[in-house]
C-alpha cells in the first residue's frame, strides 16, 4: 500500500508549516526591556537562552590600544637644509654688517637677528667677542663654516616635530662638533647658540597616514565575543546599567526585540525538513496513518499545542520564568505530546516525533544540550509508563514513575554542570511539578482527543469493558450463550496476544463485542437454544446462511446505535472475513444434485472484509477455535493439537489472513497458546456413577440425551464441520 498526495494532505502540510514557524520564530522573540545605560534596574533579569555576544567596551579597549601601537607617519620638510643655510648666511650677514659699524651693539644685533632672522639669543653678550675682536672678521667666516657643517651632520638623522627630545639630541651633537673645532674658545658659546637656532624639524608629523595606520590596526583586533549561558544573570535589581548589560540585552533580543527575516526563512526551513522527515517516515513505514488525514489533523493538532505551550508557558503559571525554568515547562510539554501520541497514534511513532521536539526545545532553549538530553529521557520514561495504562492507579504509577526520573536526571545533570546545591533543589521541585502536570495533561488531552478524534485509548477500552455496562448486561440477558461464548474467546485471544505482542485489552474488548448482532434474533444459533428444536431445520440452507451472516450487518447497527468507536466495529465486520458457511454451502450443493452452481459458494460467504490488524485476526482464529472445541470428545492434547492446526491451516488456506501483519512466527506463538489454555479449559473429568447421571429427557453438550444415537452424532458433526467455516453460529 503507498499512498498519495492530495490536496487536503498537502494543505494540511503548509498550514501545520506556517504554524510552527510563527510559533517558533515568536518564541525567538522575547518580551521587550526598556532599559538604557545608566538605569537602574528594577528586576533580577535572566538569560532565557544561551547565546553569544560581542562586548563593545572590551573591543574598544583592545582597538585603541593597538592603535596607539601603531607608528607615526611623517613626511619629510622640503628644503630643510637650505632653509638652515639660509638662516647661518643671514645670521653671518648681520654680524658682518654690525661689526663695520663705529660702535657696533651685541644688543641690537640680538634683536635685529630675533626679528628678521627669527633667531633667539638668550644672552647677547655671548655675541661681544665676535662684534669687537680685531680678527672676528675671519673667524666669522670660520664659524660660518663650522656651523653649516655641524648643522648638516644633525641634519642628517630625523628631527621629529612632535618628539622635542629628537631637537635636543641634534643640539646637543651640534654643540660637541662646535665644541670640537678650531674656533677660539671666546667664540664657542655665541657660535653654538648661532648654530642651536638653525636647527629644526626635518621630519613632519603626517596625521592621514597616521590615522590610516591605526585604523589598519583597529581593524585587526577581532571583536570579543563572550558567551551568555541559560539563567546566567544579566543584571541585578538595584544595579545600575552599562553598556556591556546593554550588549548582553541586545544579543538575547531583549533590547530591541524585532524580527529577523533571515531567521523567519532559517526556522521555516528548519520545521519544512522536520515536517518532511516525519511525512516520509509515516509513509514508508505506517501507510495506514498516512493515509489518514484525521491522524495527521491530530498529530499536527499536538504538535502545534506543545510549542505554544513552550511560548505560553510563563503566561499560564502566572510567573516570569527562568531559562532552567523554561527547560522544565519544555520537558512538561513534550512528555505530555509524546504520552498522547504514544495513546492516541503508535508509541513507535511517538518515539521519533518527541525525538525531534526534544531536540526543537534545545534550540529555542538557545542550544542548552543538557534540556535536550533530559526532555527525550523524560518521554521516553513517560511513553513506557503510559503504554499499558488499565487503571487510574496506572495514571498515578505514570506520574510518580516520571516525577521520580525527572528528579534523578536534575540531580545528574546538576552535578555535572557544577550547579549550586540549592540552584539542584530547586531544579528537583521543579520536576516534580513537570512530572505531575505532564501526566495530568496527558488525562486531560487523552479524554479530549479520543471524541474529538475518535481515537479509543487504553482508558476508553477500559470503560468499554466493564460487565455492568447497559449494553453487555442486555447482551448477556438476551443472549446468553454468545455472551459466554464472547467472554471464552476473549480469554483465548487474550493468551494469544500476550504471546506475539499484540494488544491484549484491545482483543478482549473486540471479542466482548464481537457478536452483538446475535443479540436481534438469538434463537437462530446454537448456543443460546439451549437444547430446544432448531429452527434451521425448518429454513433451506440459503435462508439459513442469509441469517447467519446478517448478525454482522445488525451487529454494526447496533454499534452505531450505542456509538461504539470504530475499532469495535472493526471486530464486528472483520471476525469473520470472507469465510465460507461451509455446512449450508454443502447442503445446498446436496440439494441442487451435488453439483454447485456458478457464483454459489460467493451467496455462502460473509460480506467482509478480511482482517485488517492483527487483533482482529487473532479474534477470528479464537472464535473459530472456541466453537471448534466445544465439539471434542473426551478431548485430549493431541486432539487439541490437531484442532487448532486444522482450524489455522483452513484459514491460511483460505486467505483470510492475507491483510493482516501476523507472521508464520506469529501464527506459531497463536497456535500454542490456544493448544495451551485449551488443554486446561478441557481437561477430563471422572466418570459419575450411573445413579448420578442424567435421567432420560436430560441433555447434553451435543442435544437431548433420549434423542436416538444417530441424530445425536448428526449434531456433534454439524458442529465440528461448521465451526471451520462459521465458528459459533451454526446450529445443529
Amino acid at each position: 500500500m503507498r499512498p498519495t498526495l492530495n490536496f487536503g494532505r498537502i494543505a494540511l502540510f503548509f498550514i501545520t508549516l506556517l504554524t510552527l514557524s510563527a510559533l517558533l520564530s515568536l518564541h525567538l522573540l522575547p518580551d521587550k526591556v526598556a532599559l538604557r545605560i545608566g538605569d537602574v534596574s528594577d528586576s533580577d533579569i535572566r538569560a532565557l537562552r544561551t547565546t553569544s555576544y560581542v562586548d563593545q567596551l572590551s573591543t574598544e579597549q583592545l582597538r585603541e590600544e593597538a592603535a596607539a601601537r601603531a607608528e607615526t607617519a611623517y613626511t619629510s620638510v622640503p628644503y630643510a637644509a637650505s632653509e638652515a643655510d639660509q638662516t647661518i648666511q643671514d645670521i653671518c650677514a648681520h654680524l658682518r654688517r654690525e661689526r663695520a659699524l663705529p660702535t657696533p651693539s651685541a644688543q641690537h644685533v640680538a634683536a635685529l637677528l630675533r626679528q628678521q632672522v627669527g633667531v633667539m639669543i638668550a644672552k647677547s653678550a655671548q655675541l661681544t667677542p665676535l662684534l669687537q675682536d680685531t680678527t672676528a672678521g675671519y673667524h666669522i667666516d670660520q664659524a660660518e663654516r663650522v656651523m653649516r657643517a655641524a648643522v648638516h651632520s644633525a641634519l642628517e638623522n630625523e628631527i621629529r616635530d612632535d618628539h622635542p627630545a629628537d631637537l635636543t639630541r641634534a643640539r646637543d651633537e651640534v654643540t660637541v662638533k662646535i665644541s670640537a673645532s678650531m674656533l677660539p674658545r671666546s667664540y664657542i658659546p655665541a657660535v653654538t647658540s648661532l648654530a642651536m637656532a638653525a636647527v629644526h624639524s626635518n621630519r613632519a608629523r603626517d596625521d592621514r597616514r597616521t590615522e590610516a595606520a591605526r585604523e589598519a590596526e583597529r581593524r585587526l583586533v577581532a571583536p570579543q565575543v563572550n558567551r551568555i549561558f541559560t539563567g546566567d544573570l544579566v543584571v541585578r535589581r538595584g544595579e545600575t546599567v552599562t553598556a556591556a548589560t546593554i550588549d548582553k540585552l541586545r544579543a538575547l533580543g531583549l533590547q530591541n526585540p524585532r524580527l529577523d527575516p533571515v531567521m523567519i526563512a532559517s526556522v521555516s526551513l528548519l520545521v519544512a525538513m522536520l515536517l518532511c522527515l516525519v511525512c516520509l517516515y509515516l509513509a514508508r513505514y505506517y501507510p495506514r496513518v498516512y493515509a489518514s488525514t484525521k491522524i495527521l489533523v491530530l498529530l499536527s493538532v499536538l504538535v502545534t499545542l506543545c510549542i505554544l505551550g513552550l511560548k505560553l508557558g510563563d503566561t499560564v503559571l502566572g510567573v516570569r520564568l527562568s531559562g532552567s525554568q523554561y527547560g522544565y515547562v519544555g520537558m512538561l510539554c513534550v512528555a505530555a505530546t509524546g504520552m498522547l501520541i504514544s495513546a492516541l497514534v503508535n508509541p513507535r511513532l511517538a518515539l521519533l516525533i518527541t525525538a525531534l521536539l526534544a531536540a526543537q526545545s534545545g534550540f529555542i532553549l538557545g542550544d542548552d544540550l543538557r534540556f535536550c538530553i533530559m526532555t527525550l529521557l523524560s518521554t521516553l520514561v513517560g511513553i513506557y509508563a503510559v503504554s499499558d495504562i488499565r487503571t487510574r492507579s496506572d495514571v498515578v504509577r505514570a506520574a510518580a514513575a516520571l516525577s521520580l526520573v525527572n528528579v534523578a536526571l536534575a540531580l545528574v545533570v546538576g552535578k555535572i554542570e557544577n550547579d549550586s546545591w540549592v540552584d539542584i533543589q530547586r531544579a528537583a521541585l521543579w520536576a516534580v511539578g513537570s512530572g505531575v502536570l505532564s501526566v495530568a495533561l496527558f488525562s486531560l488531552g487523552a479524554a479530549l482527543f479520543e471524541r474529538l478524534f475518535g481515537i479509543t485509548t487504553h482508558l476508553g477500552l477500559l470503560e468499554l469493558s466493564d460487565p455492568n455496562r447497559p449494553l453487555l448486561q442486555k447482551f448477556c440477558q438476551l443472549a446468553p450463550g454468545t455472551y459466554t461464548h464472547s467472554v471464552m474467546v476473549g480469554n483465548l485471544a487474550v493468551t494469544a496476544c500476550e504471546a506475539v505482542g499484540a494488544d491484549a485489552l484491545l482483543c478482549r474488548v473486540g471479542a466482548y463485542y464481537h457478536d452483538l448482532g446475535k443479540m436481534r434474533r438469538p434463537e437462530f444459533f446454537i448456543e443460546n437454544q439451549l437444547g430446544g428444536s432448531n429452527i434451521h431445520n425448518k429454513l433451506n440452507p440459503s435462508l439459513s446462511a442469509l441469517v447467519l451472516t446478517a448478525h454482522v450487518k445488525e451487529g454494526l447497527e447496533i454499534a452505531e446505535e450505542e456509538r461504539l468507536p470504530q475499532i469495535i466495529k472493526d471486530f464486528i465486520s472483520q471476525h469473520h472475513g470472507t469465510s465460507l458457511i461451509r455446512y449450508f454451502y454443502h447442503q445446498q450443493t446436496l440439494f441442487d444434485g451435488g453439483d454447485s452452481a456458478p457464483g454459489l459458494e460467493q451467496q455462502f460467504r460473509y460480506s467482509g472484509p478480511k482482517p485488517q490488524s492483527r487483533e482482529t485476526a487473532i479474534l477470528m482464529l479464537a472464535d473459530s477455535v472456541e466453537a471448534a472445541s466445544r465439539t471434542l470428545d473426551k478431548p485430549t492434547l493431541g486432539r487439541i493439537e490437531d484442532l487448532v492446526d486444522q482450524i489455522i491451516s483452513t484459514h491460511l488456506g483460505d486467505g483470510q489472513l492475507d491483510e493482516c501483519d501476523l507472521t508464520l512466527r506469529d501464527l506459531r506463538g497463536i497456535r500454542d497458546a490456544f493448544v495451551h489454555l485449551l488443554g486446561g479449559m478441557l481437561h477430563s473429568r471422572i466418570e459419575y456413577p450411573d445413579a448420578l447421571k442424567p435421567a432420560p429427557g436430560k441433555t447434553d453438550k451435543n442435544g437431548p440425551i433420549d434423542k436416538p444415537a444417530d441424530e445425536r452424532l448428526l449434531v456433534a458433526e454439524v458442529q465440528k464441520d461448521a465451526a471451520i467455516g462459521d465458528p459459533s453460529s451454526v446450529a445443529a
